[in-house]
């Protein structure tokens, strides 16, 4: 006798074979954080400089520049003509001046102090200011240091030299005058009626400088 098979049970079978036979979708892959490298830094090694004795002190040999108000070494530094800067003049041209009071042009005392180094001589007031001041030098060079106008006269530089660099005539031939101005207040003896001057004296012997004053005039008969 033949076994009937249920149609319901049919059906279930097929839709099994069925399911069997569709293809599943693949898996996503999965993703895995790369790492993030490390890098280590190249650390170069940092030059060290050794400081020298006195990095403020300007080289032995820099040019010391004189001017009617003030006078300068190495980059951008000052010098007064005053006493309240010998430190700063020591320090500058490497060895202290010997000092010594001024004798007043008729005796007794001047209120002045000569400050000198060989081949300069810087006399200022005792009061610590500058008026009154003056400079007078005979050498090429103080401590090693060359000695120059504004114009890069010096002494042994040549009067031609000196004209070159706008110096012009004085009371006579053995003198010449740079960076000359007014000053206000004052007469010309020189120039009757006119105002007084002061400016860099030039000193000659021929043709050679052989000195400078600063700062000279034409105005005072001392």
């Amino acid at each position: 006798m033949r076994r009937t098979i249920p149609l319901l049970t049919i059906a279930v079978a097929a839709a099994l074979g069925l399911s069997a036979c569709v293809p599943q979708p693949a898996p996503e892959p999965t993703t895995t954080d790369a790492a993030t490298p490390t890098f280590t830094p190249t650390v170069k090694p940092t030059a060290t400089v050794s400081p020298s004795a006195d990095a403020s002190a300007p080289a032995s040999d820099a040019v010391l520049i004189v001017q009617l108000d003030s006078a300068s070494i190495a980059a951008g530094s000052t010098l007064e003509y005053s006493l309240a800067a010998v430190d700063a003049w020591t320090a500058a041209l490497g060895i202290a001046p010997t000092r010594s009071a001024v004798e007043g042009p008729y005796g007794g005392d001047s209120e002045l102090t000569a400050l000198e180094w060989p081949g300069f001589t810087l006399t200022v007031p005792n009061d610590g200011s500058t008026r009154g001041a003056s400079v007078r030098v005979s050498s090429p060079t103080v401590a090693g240091h060359p000695v120059v106008t504004s114009g890069g006269i010096g002494v042994g530089s040549t009067r031609a030299e000196a004209v070159a660099a706008g110096a012009t005539e004085g009371f006579d031939s053995t003198e010449l005058r740079l960076d000359t101005r007014d000053a206000p207040g004052t007469q010309s003896l020189q120039r009757p009626g006119e105002v007084g001057r002061q400016y860099v004296m030039l000193v000659l012997d021929g043709d050679s400088i052989v000195q400078i004053i600063l700062p000279a005039n034409d105005y005072s008969d001392i």
